[in-house]
């Protein structure tokens, strides 16, 4: 039985590098003094956002704080939406980034601990040109790691972005490589680092006050549990938790999920959601494999997005963007907008922010649609339970 990930041995497009890191060696690589944009952050957005930029011929350095490929806490289950936004602009995901069962149908609910499943299929919902709409089960680390190495950036891992400061109209962005402190000067700066952003942090720093967080916690199991493999379950009962929680298949594991408010104990929401599965669902548990933790926010649920100013981008989570509870298409095509907007900012010499914001409207329009569905539905928001 599998009790890891395991690593992709694709090797298309790959940075210099990328054989090293697979075998988890890290590379001191020497840093140029100036770039055209810096990428902070090695997800879906960052990657989206250097794919775009690549074709363009601009030096492009991509910086991820932890060694690669990192571990992102997420289903990992790739949306049909994704899916079809991958395909189109990185190549078809290669079959070693998949797990089993590699295709998802859709997503099962449970309103209540007791009431019958909802069934959603990915058919019904995402459905589009694809003749069979159903999303893929992927390790988020090496699906992340192959949509960067798809681009022209140069990544370099181990590498902490801890600030910057402007002069003029370029970025003096300085980083933490390998315990080494360097400044690297550019033009763009885009935040793609997550919901605790250092980048918005660094350039909003009294932004995250008014933010929600939405820690979450998960579990792997070798065990049983009495749900068919191949959907994401979700459970609403506000008894097991505090935001929602899910369950859902990896490999010959299982996975348990929970999140709660921010003034709320994971811990105790987590016990209770094992039990309920345990008496309900026929959990039986032989052996915890792994254990994290990740904190979202409610920016997206409130709308409450931060996309950045002047020729510095927030992308993906790092400026809000959601669709729901799902990440990575609007990490994808944020990703491609800021990308997008910098070259449209090159050719006119004005600033990219507003570029951006344009091109990422009809993203931020697809977020609020979807929170304002989920709300209609189970009748409050579940990040801010009102």
């Amino acid at each position: 039985m599998s009790r890891g990930f395991r690593p992709s041995q694709s090797k298309a497009s790959a940075p210099t590098g990328m054989d090293s890191l697979l075998k988890g060696e890290v590379q001191t690589l020497e840093l140029k003094k100036e770039y055209d944009v810096i990428v902070v952050g090695a997800g879906p957005a960052g990657a989206a956002s250097a794919k775009a930029l690549s074709e363009a011929k601009l030096d492009i350095l991509m910086v991820e704080r932890d060694k690669l490929p990192r571990y992102k806490m997420c289903s990992g289950i790739v949306f049909p939406s994704s899916k079809r936004f991958i395909a189109d602009h990185f190549g078809e995901i290669p079959d070693n980034l998949l797990c089993d069962p590699k295709a998802v149908r859709g997503v099962r609910i449970y309103l209540t601990g007791d009431s019958p499943v909802i069934e959603n299929p990915f058919s019904a919902t995402d459905s589009g040109e694809e003749v069979e709409a159903v999303g893929l089960n992927t390790w988020r680390a090496q699906l992340d790691y192959w949509l960067c190495s798809r681009t022209s950036a140069q990544l370099v891992d181990c590498c902490r972005f801890d600030g910057y400061d402007r002069q003029g109209r370029e970025y003096k962005v300085k980083l933490r490589h390998c315990g080494q402190s360097v400044s690297v000067n550019t033009r763009y700066l885009i935040g793609a680092d997550g919901t605790l952003s250092r980048v918005r942090h660094a350039a909003f720093p009294g932004f995250d006050q008014r933010i929600g967080l939405v820690p979450n916690y998960e579990e792997y199991y070798f065990g049983e549990i009495d749900l068919e493999p191949g959907w994401l379950y979700v459970f609403m009962d506000r008894s097991i938790t505090g935001y929602f929680a899910t369950v859902f298949h990896k490999d010959n594991q299982i996975v348990v999920v929970t999140g709660v408010s921010q003034k709320e104990s994971v811990k105790d929401y987590f016990h209770a959601f094992q039990e309920y599965l345990k008496k309900k669902h026929g959990l039986r548990i032989r052996e915890r494999t792994r254990r994290h933790a990740i904190v979202l926010t409610d920016m997206s649920a409130t709308r409450n997005y931060c996309l950045g100013e002047d020729n510095l981008l927030l992308v993906g989570e790092a400026g809000g963007f959601l669709r729901g509870a799902e990440g990575i298409t609007s990490a994808l095509t944020s990703g491609q907008a800021a990308g997008c907007a910098i070259l449209e900012s090159v050719k006119s010499d004005k600033t990219a922010i507003g570029y951006f914001l344009e091109l990422a409207a009809e993203e931020l329009n697809i977020c609020n649609t979807h929170h304002e569905t989920i709300a209609t539905v189970f009748g409050y928001n579940f990040f801010t339970r009102t």
